[in-house]
């Protein structure tokens, strides 16, 4: 025979909620304390706090020092956004009741949303002297950590949990342990525990730091596999598509590269890197003017974008278009932006011209960052030489040289000057 609060219960499991409750509010008028406290619970859980904490409060006249009664009324109180009365209700808990753990861990989420981190983590610890082995107080204790950023002292708890038996799916423990290795630099070892993770449930969370991760290692194939798959079951969850592209251009998978920053955009539209990466490959592409309009949205959006100002400013060069180089280092400048690289191609654009005297004074201030790029390097060299400082130019040339070693002509020139000066 079904009691009263079975059938209570089965209504509420089959939706009917108003009537399972007014059944209990029936069964309450009769409850011994034991039914009223699990009544209080019931309410409790189906978020009737205030209903709660009036059951519970009738059972604390008659068990004042009741760690449980303590505990489901302070919880109550909590829901009721009044954390202090629940603060001074766990704090009165003696440590011999059995409620002592669950109060020091629900205390801990207290002073943790306080910012007293330094309170909440002796308070775990209080916990755990009672209980050393509890799964739960275990997997709390671990994942306190992680949401701290302490993922080294996570990775233990979080093992022994698992060892005492709880259950990983109910906080999906492997994705806790998968992203404390992971960010401790243990890729191969997090892998395993996204595999585990993912096998769990396939919560994005997971999949974008398999697919991270993956990618970290040069396992590029399951990178995509699992950003695929993120974007397949989240596509606004937009921090998936840098990674994707990435492993997309190590594959030299770069129409797919291309497609996915397009759709990265279209789900978050002021995503500066997106638009770079856009305009990136468009112009890999031969796609100028795209590219081109992507570029300015990126330095719109950030015009400290370095990326994206030396791929527009590129493009801007290879069509010797320098009255654009001219106008866009003008807007960057304005803007706060004094990059060395801007300072190069503002000689650049002279160089463009043919105003020799005028570019070189540029080429000399950017000389730190023409470094290794021959090309530049090429250019200041002819600067020097047709400035008439030949020993000078002679020794960028050479340098040029060594970062194009197939330039046939340029090294023939270098062997010519070098027979000049000997």
């Amino acid at each position: 025979m079904q009691t009263e609060m079975e059938r209570a219960l089965g209504l509420i499991e089959q939706g009917d909620v108003q009537g399972g409750l007014q059944k209990i509010s029936g069964i309450e008028k009769n409850a011994d304390d034991d039914q009223l406290f699990e009544i209080a619970t019931l309410y409790q859980s189906l978020g009737h706090p205030q209903e709660g904490l009036r059951i519970a409060d009738k059972l604390l006249a008659t068990y004042p020092f009741e760690g449980s009664l303590l505990t489901l009324k302070a919880e109550a109180a909590i829901d009721l956004d009044r954390e202090e009365e629940a603060i001074d209700l766990l704090e009165s808990i003696d440590t011999a009741d059995d409620a002592f753990v669950e109060a020091q861990m629900l205390l801990a989420d207290l002073y943790h949303l306080q910012g007293l981190e330094e309170v909440a983590e002796r308070k775990l610890f209080l916990a755990l002297e009672q209980a050393p082995e509890e799964p739960v107080l275990l997997a709390g204790i671990g994942s306190y950590y992680v949401e701290q950023g302490s993922y080294q002292s996570a990775i233990p708890y979080l093992k022994q949990a698992l060892q005492e038996g709880f259950d990983p799916k109910e906080s999906n423990l492997h994705l806790l342990l998968a992203e404390s290795y992971s960010n401790t630099g243990a890729f191969e070892t997090a892998m395993t525990y996204y595999d585990q993770a993912t096998e769990d449930q396939k919560e994005p969370r997971a999949l974008f730091g398999f697919g991270f991760t993956a990618l970290q290692l040069g396992d590029y194939k399951t990178a995509m596999e699992q950003l695929e798959a993120l974007r397949e079951a989240d596509p606004e969850y937009t921090s998936l598509y840098a990674p994707l592209i990435e492993a997309y251009e190590a594959e030299r998978q770069y129409e797919k590269a291309l497609k996915t920053a397009e759709a990265g955009l279209e789900a978050d539209e002021y995503n500066e890197h997106l638009y770079a990466e856009a305009g990136r490959f468009q112009h890999a592409f031969g796609e100028l003017e795209k590219a081109e309009d992507h570029l300015r949205q990126a330095l719109a959006l950030n015009p400290g974008n370095v990326d994206a100002s030396a791929k527009l400013l590129e493009i801007y060069a290879d069509m010797e278009r320098s009255d654009d180089i001219k106008k866009t280092i003008e807007e960057l400048r304005e803007a706060g932006e004094d990059d060395p690289m801007l300072t190069y191609y503002e000689g650049k654009a002279h160089y463009i011209d043919d105003e020799i005297e005028e570019a070189l004074p540029f080429y000399e201030r950017a000389a730190a960052y023409l470094g290794t790029n021959g090309e530049a390097l090429e250019e200041y060299g002819n600067l020097l030489l047709e400035n008439g400082r030949q020993k000078e130019a002679l020794s960028v040339l050479v340098d040029a040289l060594q970062y194009q070693p197939d330039n046939h002509e340029l090294a023939m020139f270098v062997e010519e000057l070098q027979s000049r000066e000997q």
